[in-house]
């Protein structure tokens, strides 16, 4: 059978930083994936990753492309093929440690894994492929850092029941009893948890009793593949969480800054899902590599930082973090900026939905000496508002306590007086 020529493969380097004469070298984090379509370098995925206008070439990526592209010093998944035949077993192409096969179910990888192959074998194409992915598969196992177990979603139906759901979390129990076998001893084993199909447009439920028994069966099946992270070495990644926001977020932002929900031809960066109403686009994967992340910085010696939601908009999807502010804005300046001369600056008039060229009252003071402010809730996904106090005006200013911040009606804020004079400022941040 032929092997797939190692020596044609870049593998990732070492890189070296040098302080005085003492070399210091750290080598970025090394994961494999066994996994589908959503780990598949999304270049290869062109039938839904890449706009009608330019059919074959993808402007969606998914995380394994986002953390090469945006931690390539912390992150790798080994040399890369960029052309499609390049290996010998359902890879295909792409990174060496990614075997994210699309189409793949659990069920099928448990079969691939277990199946005891005979001499026949080898002349069928699909059986022998299926070996040599075994092998590569074992043979990469001691060269990582890490084995994630990305699988289940080709294996969800939104009609099974919590019976056979179960059997999804049995492939992956096998799967995972496969790479305790077969890695070294202590090596740790990411389990991710199922994106809930039902969150997408294509597999969406119109009738919302029967969405909401689909979705909790789901959700069920999430929590027993979470309860994994009992086993020695064993981490779990909560994707699930990214399809309870979709859900849950209406709508969906980054702060503030609003994803469409229905495919669009196009893929436009501004889209939660790519065109097929299926596969997440960019900044879904995003919010999928900062899961993964979360579980690798539980154990890794160097912790790889996730992405915030300002380098989703700005680094990865080329857009304008700050667009909610500016739209609302118009020609009153920056954030710091205050036209109107109130004392109150452009970023917290924006969060009190006040007019930046008309002078506004900072806060509404009743006959007890409690102060009441109302934040703008659609302002408030881009940024935070926090009041200080002092009694002296002499720079003194300390944070109001929580527990002096009552909520009433309309979303207003009221502040307890816990002196007979105190004096209030606010201050705004733009959420990271």
């Amino acid at each position: 059978m032929r092997k797939t020529k190692r020596s044609q493969r870049i593998r990732a380097g070492i890189i070296c930083l040098l302080l005085g004469t003492i070399p210091l070298c750290a080598a970025p984090f090394r994961l494999l994936v066994i996994g589908d379509s959503l780990s598949e370098e999304y270049r290869f995925e062109t039938p839904f990753s890449a706009p009608d206008s330019t059919p074959f070439v993808a402007n969606a990526n998914n995380w394994v492309e986002l953390l090469h592209a945006h931690r390539p010093l912390l992150f790798t998944m080994g040399g890369y093929e960029p052309s499609l035949g390049n290996y010998v077993d359902f890879r295909n192409a792409g990174y060496e440690y990614n075997y994210g096969i699309p189409g793949f179910k659990a069920e099928r990888w448990d079969e691939l894994l277990y199946r005891q192959y005979s001499v026949f074998d080898l002349f069928d194409l699909e059986n022998s492929v299926s070996l040599s992915t075994r092998e590569e598969l074992n043979s990469d196992l001691s060269a990582v850092d890490a084995i994630l177990i990305f699988v289940g979603g080709n294996d969800l139906s939104l009609a099974a029941t919590d019976e056979q759901n179960e059997l999804i979390r049995q492939h992956i129990v096998r799967i995972h009893a496969y790479v305790r076998a077969n890695a070294p001893t202590g090596k740790p084993i990411i389990v991710a948890t199922l994106p809930d199909i039902g969150a997408t447009p294509a597999e969406k439920l119109t009738d919302p009793v029967a969405a909401a028994a689909a979705r909790q069966r789901v959700a069920t099946l999430n929590t027993n593949i979470a309860a994994l992270e009992s086993l020695a070495n064993t981490y779990v990644a909560r994707i699930d969480a990214i399809t309870d926001r979709i859900f849950d977020q209406q709508p969906f932002h980054l702060n503030g800054t609003i994803f469409s929900y229905p495919p669009d031809p196009e893929n436009s960066p501004l889209q939660i899902f790519c065109k097929d109403g299926f596969h997440p686009g960019t900044a879904a994967q995003a919010l999928i590599a900062n899961e993964i992340l979360k579980a690798i910085n539980t154990f890794a010696s160097s912790p790889i930082p996730l992405f915030t939601n300002r380098a989703i908009l700005s680094d990865i999807l080329a857009q304008n973090p700050d667009q909610p502010y500016l739209d609302w804005a118009g020609n009153a300046g920056s954030m710091t900026a205050n036209p109107d001369n109130d004392a109150l600056p452009n970023l917290v008039e924006f969060l009190l939905a006040n007019d930046p060229h008309q002078p506004d009252p900072a806060f509404i003071f009743s006959a007890n000496g409690a102060a009441e402010f109302t934040p703008d809730p659609t302002a408030l996904r881009f940024a935070d508002i926090s009041v200080f106090q002092t009694s002296t005006l002499n720079d003194d200013w300390t944070p109001v306590p929580s527990q002096n911040i009552q909520s009433i009606l309309g979303g207003t804020l009221r502040i307890l007086p816990t002196a007979p004079k105190l004096f209030y400022k606010f201050a705004a941040t733009p959420k990271p």
